[in-house]
């Protein structure tokens, strides 16, 4: 049963992302929309991908996947949309500096999984961080117009999924276990700022 986990888990993340690139095709715009979050998205997604696909754990490899080519795609529309020439070397400097630490599996001296459990653990920070600008950023403005309340719950259901089967596993991955659990708290966050934004006009 956990096998099939990780399939419905990817399933839940295309649907969560549905509504919100819907609503920046119709907008044309990313505005509200936390580029850090996407771009950490990506970023750590690539290390999980690398890491299970050399210890050939390839079905949990696939909600990264699709976390992976959908971020890459919001990525897509910023530059199309709302990138100037400087915002879009900002966003490949983003994009450099977070996909970096594969420098070391170039280092001979270093064994290759060992470093590729490390860079995990680069992933969990990232992971464990990558939700928090679009909080602040909801916070700061209160613009909700291009966010979907959607996406951050049914990631939350796809993060229960993940750690579900990682705990099902005979050896299962600290830092995947770690990076579940923080993709469960973060997301919780950020859905219960947009519903208090939601509600608050017919509050005042």
């Amino acid at each position: 049963m956990a096998h099939y986990l990780p399939i419905l888990s990817a399933f839940i993340l295309v649907f969560s992302f549905l509504p919100l690139l819907n609503k920046i095709r119709k907008n044309r715009s990313v505005s509200g929309l936390s580029l850090l979050m996407m771009t950490f998205g990506l970023a750590q997604s690539l290390y999980f991908i690398a890491y299970n696909i050399y210890f050939e754990r390839f079905y949990i490899a696939l909600p990264f996947f699709v976390t992976g080519a959908l971020s890459s795609l919001i990525l897509y529309f910023f530059a199309r949309y709302n990138a100037k020439k400087t915002e879009r070397m900002q966003l490949i400097a983003m994009l450099t500096f977070s996909l970096l630490p594969f420098a070391l599996l170039l280092n001979p001296n270093l064994d290759t999984a060992a470093v590729l459990n490390g860079l995990t653990y680069v992933g969990l920070v990232m992971s464990s961080v990558r939700v928090m600008p679009q909080t602040y950023k909801t916070l700061r403005s209160g613009n909700i117009s291009n966010l979907s309340a959607r996406y951050f719950s049914l990631q939350f259901i796809a993060g229960i999924c993940g750690l579900t089967v990682e705990l099902s596993m005979a050896v299962p991955s600290t830092s995947h276990v770690l990076m579940f659990i923080m993709l469960l708290l973060t997301n919780a966050v950020q859905f219960a700022c947009m519903q208090y934004y939601k509600i608050r006009p017919a509050m005042a």
